[in-house]
């Protein structure tokens, strides 16, 4: 597990913190829970990472950062079910990867943006899958049009102009959606409590919370993940037979 312990040596040097204070991103105050939905987060992170690094930079190629992003979540994803069923709808080009992400680098920034976009469509699938499996579970009705819709992310009331009149989705709106989300930070700063949970939250003092800077240390993380993602894109150290490889021929 080198790559992980990398990982963790570069998020400890970045982002100090203490025995009392902990980034408690979609646990709602349960430590137990959020891994899935934090992990999913810092994916959305580092995707919108690469539109900024490319702006800034020798753009990486769209292809070999999601392929990266593909190796990772194939070592390193803890959960089987969901590693196989990620592998599967990128080694099967879902969403029309094979040809939106391109082993080539580009100048384009909209070549650039396909990759959170690509990214934000997948995630969006997993959501309407688990909630036609949870129906499911429960003998209940696959999910209806307006279910699907409402499982999907941005809702028409925190994005309406991601939404068009006949529900397809305006992808720049989407994207600067996901870039202030992800990148910009949203909120710039959170509360973090020092103990307990949601009751904690509504009714401690003010030492129990702690100020972080949300932006600044993703950003700091993020980039020093984009770097990861250069040195791992060029070492091809992990390849694998697929469609994706593919995609040159048809």
């Amino acid at each position: 597990c080198g790559g992980q312990s990398n990982l963790n040596h570069i998020v400890r040097k970045n982002v100090p913190s203490s025995h009392e204070y902990h980034w408690r991103t979609c646990t709602y105050g349960d430590n137990e829970m959020g891994y899935t939905c934090g992990l999913w987060q810092l994916f959305h992170v580092m995707s919108v990472g690469v539109v900024e690094y490319n702006r800034h930079n020798d753009a990486l190629a769209t292809g070999g950062a999601s392929e990266t992003l593909r190796n990772y979540i194939d070592h390193f994803f803890q959960c089987d079910e969901c590693r196989m069923n990620f592998l599967s709808m990128y080694d099967t080009c879902a969403f029309d990867g094979c040809h939106r992400l391109s082993e080539q680098s580009s100048d384009s920034e909209r070549d650039w943006k396909e990759f959170p976009l690509w990214l934000w469509e997948t995630h969006n699938d997993v959501n309407v899958r688990l909630l036609g499996e949870r129906l499911e579970s429960r003998n209940e009705n696959k999910p209806n049009d307006f279910e699907k819709h409402q499982a999907q992310w941005p809702s028409l009331y925190s994005c309406p102009n991601c939404w068009r009149d006949d529900h397809s989705w305006e992808e720049e709106s989407v994207y600067q959606h996901l870039h202030k989300m992800y990148w910009s930070g949203n909120p710039d700063y959170i509360k973090i409590p020092a103990k307990g949970g949601v009751g904690s939250i509504m009714g401690g003092g003010a030492s129990s919370y702690r100020y972080l800077n949300l932006r600044s240390k993703l950003t700091i993380v993020v980039f020093a993940v984009v770097a990861m993602l250069v040195r791992l894109s060029s070492s091809k150290r992990v390849r694998h037979s697929s469609g994706w490889h593919k995609k040159s021929v048809a």
